[in-house]
């Protein structure tokens, strides 16, 4: 079983390497430090960025404006820079390689007698440039930090605006946007230490540095900063940093800490695959491309923005604009934990934290309900609040009728920017009844739960359940009180929601059905973990008791709704409402089992696991994938396949959900983007493909929902791909272990909890479990489930009989 001490290997299996240059901008190389980050790309003279960050935005949810394509929905571009370097050593030729070394997270590019490396700090906000000049006539080089707008753009009450500053040597570049309240501000700034500068140009739009020719290497930084406070000066914060890294000997212990964080980071988890095709090797190589991606952009304030992330390049354009989509969001932020990241998905969770009193507002005038409601698309900083004397007409309209409450303009006039308030007040189709894709997504905030307690699962940070996950858990609960209603049948029901923007205004909906019990199990649990609200126990049990069942295909109600049924005996997407047919299939169906969890392979219950392989079998969405269609979303159904135990079927998913999305040799897919240049590539199917991954060699999910998690290893593995990994269960267990011709060898497990380790026996005969020096463990074994007590810090073995391995 491989150790840490073989990382680099492992990792530098998946460099990106290119012999030419490549032919659009996007197509380069990533670098970054989860704050600021860049694609490194070139043209025959010089080597092209754009330095972008996560907490930079244009607007607000307060502003005027129009949400994209509106002309001020953008974010994160701070200014572009040109190391041009004399010639053109860069042009297509065998000369030419571009690698990018994701093991030291470092860029290379060779040239014809030049060479230049480029790396962000890990704990620094620079970017380190390094040309070294073989030439026998060197040239000059020449630095250009270039802005894309006009020096002062105003729309509306929005003002978009940079100005130049610079001195002994440097230039910088300090932009700030502005409407109303709102203000934001960045800078970028670029010097040369220790060598001769010269201020070459002083355009409008750009400033030049110039250094003189010469052999050898010469050093470049560009620093970053940006900050939301009028007081905060970033233009000088950018300059320090250059100032501080002036000499050598700081440089030197920044690139130290720089090779430190990344060696601790590639050290924590690993997967190694061997296949008879490659293929195997192939997903394990995108996994470490897809963590790579995550360690470069996703260690900042705000989570960076699934549409191009740090990586747009071409000025203030991105595609879908700054608001944030949940389900685009969080398939980059599932996989994180198993591989021992959870430090990756602070910025996500601590996003929506600070929104969950804009949340909050937003459930009671849009939904008239109690807890917090997650709109699927909203700003960063939350949704928009409308003003009081708005929300009787927006309720109207939303909740009481949707096809034909008049919006004033007024109303209108507020509901510009905001994707939600847009979407269900603007839309117009007489087919739709005034419903469209995100207008009555209810569901979000239940997945966001979810995930929470997922993390909090991995890490067992109880301060974390305190101020994250319960909120969610308990706003969620709330919320989806206040929707139900109760039928003749004296049960729970819920009316005019979208089952995500697959059905749209149906009664029982599968996916809000499932997503109340997958979370409220988990606000009851964790109640009584913080010993908090005692009193809404007992009324969250009763909910739960006296929920209506799951819709299933042989209802006659559910074959009304066209699209809904996939057989009798499968679970149906809901009841029509409002709304007929299927506007994006996305088999939500599935949702029970994932990311509900209110199926697993350990829940053992024989009729509700023949309607969960039925339900799975017959996924229009996911068969229509494996018999090789394109994808314009990243769906969850293989996700819901491996954690069904589709093992056999592993390689087709993974083979086929790849191409669906028509992958970049960078790791981006532009299967959002529409056309080329529209800015919105991707690494969602990263995600989904890493997450489908893991699952297959490692499950560590409960019979039902609150349960304590069962561990499984290779519980959805094809026999003829050998697997070693080193990944991280829920309860804290870091897991080991290897299969090799279909057989699971020794089983390693870490316990840094104490927590008793419960996993399923990987053999079909007994075995034992010892700890580190080999004393054996008591066992609470029925052969098939295994449970024994574990010590903080403490490390076991499973071991199989010798007897039954004969």
């Amino acid at each position: 079983m491989h150790r840490s001490q073989d990382w680099h290997a492992l990792v530098s299996a998946a460099d990106l390497i290119t012999q030419q240059p490549v032919a659009h901008p996007v197509e380069g190389h990533p670098i970054g430090n989860g704050r600021m980050g860049t694609l490194v790309w070139t043209t025959s003279e010089a080597i092209e960025l754009q330095i972008n960050r996560v907490d930079v935005f244009a607007v607000n949810r307060h502003t005027a404006g129009a949400h994209f394509p509106g002309s001020t929905d953008y974010g994160g571009a701070c200014a572009r820079v040109r190391v041009a370097v004399g010639g053109q050593p860069f042009h297509a030729g065998h000369h030419f390689a571009q690698r990018l070394s994701l093991a030291d997270a470092r860029c290379e590019v060779r040239g014809e007698a030049v060479r230049v490396a480029c790396w962000v700090a890990a704990e620094d906000d620079v970017l380190v440039v390094e040309v070294t000049d073989e030439r026998e006539s060197p040239q000059p080089i020449e630095v250009t930090l270039a802005m894309w707008r006009e020096s002062e753009v105003t729309t509306g009450a929005h003002t978009a605006a940079y100005a130049w500053r610079g001195e002994h040597g440097r230039a910088a570049v300090v932009q700030t946007f502005r409407e109303a309240e709102y203000f934001c501000t960045s800078a970028v700034a670029v010097s040369s230490p220790g060598n001769e500068v010269q201020m070459l140009d002083t355009a409008s739009h750009f400033r030049t540095l110039r250094l003189p020719a010469a052999r050898g290497m010469r050093r470049i930084l560009i620093s970053s900063a940006a900050a939301m406070d009028e007081q905060a000066d970033v233009g000088g914060t950018a300059e320090c940093i250059l100032s501080m890294l002036a000499s050598s000997t700081a440089l030197s212990t920044v690139q130290a800490r720089h090779a430190a964080w990344w060696r601790e980071f590639w050290g924590r988890t690993s997967v190694r695959i061997t296949s008879p095709d490659g293929h195997g090797e192939r997903a394990a190589r995108d996994r470490v491309l897809f963590l790579y991606h995550m360690a470069c952009t996703s260690r900042g304030d705000w989570p960076s923005k699934w549409n191009g992330s740090l990586f747009i390049t071409d000025g203030d354009a991105r595609g879908w604009g700054s608001q944030f989509w949940l389900w685009t969001t969080e398939m980059l932020y599932w996989p994180l934990h198993a591989a021992d990241a959870s430090d990756l998905a602070e910025p996500f969770f601590e996003m929506y934290r600070r929104a969950l009193p804009a949340m909050t507002v937003a459930a009671r005038q849009r939904w008239n309900a109690n807890g917090f409601f997650l709109p699927e698309t909203m700003a960063f900083d939350g949704p928009a609040e409308l003003p009081v004397e708005l929300v009787d007409e927006y309720r109207q309209r939303f909740l009481h009728n949707p096809a034909g409450a008049p919006v004033s303009t007024r109303l209108e006039g507020c509901s510009g920017y905001d994707w939600h308030l847009e979407a269900s007040t603007r839309r117009t189709d007489p087919a739709y009844a005034g419903y469209s894709w995100i207008s009555h997504v209810a569901s979000s905030g239940a997945e966001l739960a979810v995930h929470a307690w997922w993390r909090y699962r991995y890490t067992g940070d109880e301060a974390w359940l305190c101020s994250h996950v319960y909120p969610f858990l308990r706003g969620v609960t709330e919320f989806y009180r206040s929707l139900a209603r109760r039928g003749e049948d004296k049960r729970w029901h819920l009316h005019g929601t979208n089952a995500h923007e697959d059905f749209w205004g149906v009664t029982d909906s599968i996916m809000d059905l499932a997503a109340i019990r997958g979370t409220v199990p988990l606000a009851i649990r964790a109640s009584e973990i913080l010993d908090a609200d005692a009193d809404l126990r007992a009324q969250w049990k009763a909910f739960l008791t006296e929920l209506t069942p799951y819709p299933l295909g042989a209802d006659p109600r559910a074959k009304v709704l066209a699209g809904a049924v996939l057989a009798d005996d499968a679970w149906a997407a809901g009841y029509k409402g409002a709304v007929d047919g299927s506007h994006n299939v996305e088999d939500v169906q599935l949702t029970p089992i994932f990311p509900f969890e209110d199926w697993t392979l350990e829940t053992g219950d024989a009729a509700m696991d023949a309607v969960a392989q039925r339900t799975l079998a017959l996924a229009p969405r996911h068969r229509a994938v494996l018999d090789g269609n394109g994808l314009n979303t990243a769906i969850r159904s293989p996700i819901a396949a491996v954690r069904a135990g589709a093992g056999e079927e592993l390689p087709a998913i993974l083979d086929r959900y790849r191409a669906a999305f028509l992958p970049l040799p960078n790791g981006f897919s532009l299967f959002e983007q529409v056309t080329q240049g529209y800015q919105a590539h991707s690494i969602e199917h990263l995600g989904l493909l890493t997450m489908v991954m893991q699952e297959a060699l490692l499950q560590s999910v409960s019979p039902r929902p609150s349960e304590p998690e069962v561990i499984r290893v290779f519980p959805a593995w094809p026999h003829a791909w050998d697997a070693e990994f080193r990944l991280l269960a829920r309860g804290g267990f870091l897991v080991t272990a290897a299969i090799r011709g279909g057989e699971i060898q020794a089983v390693g497990i870490e316990s840094r909890r104490g927590e008793d380790c419960r996993i399923r026996n990987p053999w079909p005969g007994a075995c034992r479990v010892e700890t580190a020096d080999g004393s054996p463990c008591p066992l609470r074994s029925d052969d098939s489930m295994l449970c024994f007590p574990t010590v903080r810090g403490g490390a076991y073995r499973l071991i199989r009989t010798e007897s039954d391995h004969a």
